[in-house]
């Protein structure tokens, strides 16, 4: 079997993707779209030098690749890394060792980690002048379908919304739709990354207190309890394809959680500040 009938190859946006096309079974499949044994390739500049084709013959002579990733520019030229996955994900530690040696011996200086598949995204608001907790909710779900939000008061009226993803790819996507559509959530609100340093603790939520909504998305009192659970059947995206993924990948509700942040509390921490400050000052 030839590289192209193995392999199908498609761009979108940013990145092109060349694909195996083999049929897989779909606990192997879900493992890798959760991005099991991915891997990250940095390139050294100048990037323009580096053929997407070749290097994916390359890696494919190690083994049958699920999925590689590279990201382009305007020019179709590489922007100095892409993401690596094999169907066999055990082969993740020897491509680590191997397949650095083989584009040398094609001088093609490229370095290979493991992929720390960051899918996390965070989002900062304020609601006295951004949309509500429940409104930020209601926007994302129209842009893009995601597996969870977790939503943390860490001031008074100021919220950490975490949007979590099936995967790095699904992330960066919806990290591009809601750059693009920033305004719909406030003049003040931010959209980054969720780096590792800065997980929060799924354990730190208590389901038992959640609200379940109902078929309108609204919960049965706004003021009864500071979260609530969705459902995945209320899922409203795009398109139906990308809805049907949503469903399958998310196995339990997302909660929506604000922890409990008080006046008294904030006006310490910032009594603190300044007496430290003037402090420094002496």
């Amino acid at each position: 079997m030839d590289f192209h009938s193995q392999y199908s190859k498609r761009q979108l946006n940013g990145t092109v993707y060349i694909a195996s096309r083999r049929v897989l079974n779909k606990t192997l499949r879900s493992e890798l779209q959760n991005g099991a044994g991915e891997l990250y390739l940095m390139f050294k500049a100048p990037y323009a030098s580096y053929n997407i084709d070749e290097i994916a013959r390359v890696a494919s002579e190690l083994g049958e690749i699920f999925v590689m990733r590279f990201k382009v520019d305007f020019q179709y030229n590489s922007r100095g890394f892409a993401f690596l996955q094999y169907i066999d994900t055990s082969l993740q530690t020897e491509a680590i060792q191997v397949l650095s040696q083989r584009f040398r011996a094609i001088h093609l200086d490229i370095a290979i980690y493991p992929s720390r598949n960051a899918r996390e995204l965070i989002m900062l608001t304020k609601e006295s002048h951004d949309p509500s907790p429940y409104h930020v909710y209601q926007q994302m779900r129209s842009l893009c379908a995601f597996k969870s939000v977790r939503v943390y008061e860490y001031r008074p009226r100021r919220y950490a919304h975490i949007f979590a993803y099936t995967n790095n790819d699904e992330a960066i996507k919806a990290y591009r739709m809601i750059r693009e559509n920033m305004v719909l959530f406030g003049s003040t609100a931010s959209i980054s990354w969720l780096r590792n340093n800065r997980t929060v603790v799924k354990d730190d939520f208590v389901p038992s207190c959640c609200q379940k909504l109902d078929n309108n998305l609204v919960p049965p009192n706004l003021k009864a309890c500071n979260c609530f659970t969705f459902s995945p059947k209320h899922c409203r995206c795009p398109s139906s394809l990308e809805c049907q993924e949503f469903q399958g990948n998310a196995t339990t509700c997302g909660i929506m959680q604000l922890n409990e942040c008080n006046e008294e509390h904030e006006q310490k921490q910032e009594q603190a500040k300044e007496e430290k400050h003037d402090q420094e000052q002496l």
